[in-house]
């Protein structure tokens, strides 16, 4: 059995680190697997050679010999299946079958931004789809989304959640340190993030609760165009509502497994989302869950591991953080439990790489 991975390079992403992750997987049950890059960023390369994959890079700036290139590439390969991730590797796999192919077609879906759809890329995305053989969403709220749009490619949709894998974890944690809630959110400052309504939320609290919680948020001010401007906003109505010792905005860090670890709350207020890594690494540390009703909330957040909200409704949320700070110290680690026997069930790498088996053939 022959794989090639197509992906556009090896950098710091979200989709290559999973691709890097499932690859030596795959080796180990004695599948021969390649990488395809066409962009030179070496970010995860390092980890490719110690499990010597073979990678091929077809550096070539322009588009249409590029396509050309990789076409031939894939099509003179012998390989049994091609997989790709992310909307322009997938173009690149699909326009390589037209004309008819031996070998598998997997593409994917990780964004499930629904807006996508509707525009003239989406559009042609979704045209070029045709051509794969299986659609991998890694949440059902993709599929779904597909389904919705695209009924036509209901056979070729699967879903297959994202491997978790946390560093070594050398915080202690401590629950409810100090006689306080923490509440950690890993989010970049964007509006779609929701920081503005979480913040004024958090003001609707009274002053009791206040003083039992402490909110930090870790995240990206230069994910967007808008993120000095919401991370500005969001600061300007902290200081507005006093609440400088209750809600910090921190910088994103490289040990954000760490920051949730000492936290008795991991959150997530977001408008959407495709599948939330931060919200599966922190159950996969047994951390009880506050989120939003986004991507597949029914099936990692029920009343035994957290608490439930609506983005766009200020009081929701306030309900929420309640609920949070009321609960006992013994049912916040129940709960915690159970986000854990749940991550082990959802993102375990066996389970998650017995899927990919099965949707690649093996």
């Amino acid at each position: 059995m022959r794989l090639l991975f197509l992906i556009d390079s090896l950098g710091s992403g979200g989709a290559q680190r999973q691709i890097v992750t499932i690859i030596p997987l795959l080796k180990q049950k004695g599948v021969e697997v390649e990488v395809l890059c066409y962009h030179e960023d070496t970010f995860f390369m390092d980890i490719l050679d110690k499990n010597s994959v073979k990678i091929h890079w077809l550096l070539i700036k322009n588009p249409i010999l590029r396509i050309w290139k990789i076409r031939s590439f894939i099509r003179q390969g012998n390989y049994n299946a091609v997989i790709s991730f992310l909307d322009t590797p997938d173009f690149l796999n699909c326009i390589s079958a037209i004309g008819g192919h031996t070998w598998k077609v997997i593409t994917s879906e990780r964004s499930a931004k629904e807006d996508a759809f509707f525009s003239y890329r989406g559009r042609l995305m979704g045209w070029f789809k045709q051509y794969s053989d299986i659609i991998v969403c890694n949440s059902n709220n993709a599929s779904r989304m597909w389904l919705k749009h695209y009924p036509q490619y209901r056979n070729k949709l699967k879903v297959t959640y994202n491997i978790v894998t946390l560093p070594p974890i050398v915080s202690k944690y401590i629950p409810r340190k100090e006689g306080k809630t923490h509440i950690v959110v890993a989010a970049s400052y964007q509006y779609l993030k929701n920081p503005i309504n979480l913040i004024k939320a958090v003001n609707l609290l009274d002053d009791n609760q206040k003083d039992k919680l402490i909110l930090d948020w870790y995240g990206s001010k230069k994910a967007s165009q808008s993120s000095a401007q919401v991370f500005n906003e969001s600061t300007k109505l902290i200081s507005q509502y006093n609440l400088d010792k209750v809600i910090h905005l921190n910088e994103a860090v490289s040990n954000i497994a760490d920051r949730m670890n000492e936290a008795d709350v991991v959150g997530l207020f977001s408008q959407f989302e495709g599948l939330p890594n931060a919200i599966c690494e922190a159950m996969s540390l047994s951390k009880p869950i506050i989120m939003s009703r986004v991507s597949d909330w029914d099936v990692l957040v029920d009343e035994n591991n957290g608490v439930l909200c609506e983005w766009n409704n200020v009081d929701s949320i306030k309900k929420a953080l309640n609920t949070i700070l009321t609960i006992s110290d013994d049912q916040l680690l129940a709960a915690g439990e159970s986000s854990g026997k749940k991550a082990k069930l959802l993102f375990d790498p066996e389970t998650i790489i017995k899927r990919w088996e099965a949707i690649i053939g093996l």
